[in-house]
């Protein structure tokens, strides 16, 4: 029987790729549980055309990315003004939500996901590096400055 997997499956195929298996294998576990579907010529022409729609999404994704990360390489740096003590120790700390309130300010959104603190909270004054991930393997790293009011 002939299906269009949904899925990849490691021992059958990768996503969207029409292969045969046994007819029992097909009704009972593949198209039951949503993996296949039956590769009817109908089937198959909508297939294509989520899969080039969904392609194309993901290219305007891509784009969004690239294009955000020239908006923060173009900045440089956020700068933090906090009080801080003696030893350099700021009162409070900054995190991602303070990070994404001041880059909205600049124009530019993102979400919290995307935003990274490799040593956790920034709770010193100095220069400090934050990975921002807009998308899936496209990262950046950009620096917060936290000055002493």
């Amino acid at each position: 029987m002939k299906v269009i997997l949904l899925n990849t499956i490691e021992t059958l195929g990768k996503k969207g790729q029409v292969i045969i298996v046994k007819n029992g294998y097909a009704r009972n576990y593949l198209i039951p549980t949503s993996r296949a579907l039956l590769a009817t010529s109908n089937n198959i022409k909508i297939f294509e055309k989520t899969r080039i729609f969904a392609e194309k999404q993901e290219l305007n994704k891509r784009k969004k990315a690239i294009n955000s990360i020239k908006i923060l390489k173009s900045i440089g740096a956020i700068i933090f003004f906090m009080k801080s003590s003696e030893k350099k120790k700021i009162f409070g700390s900054i995190g991602i939500k303070d990070i994404i309130k001041q880059l909205s300010l600049i124009g530019l959104l993102v979400q919290k996901n995307e935003i990274k603190l490799p040593q956790g909270l920034l709770r010193y004054l100095g220069i400090h590096e934050v990975v921002f991930t807009p998308y899936k393997n496209i990262s950046t790293v950009f620096k917060v400055v936290i000055l002493s009011k």
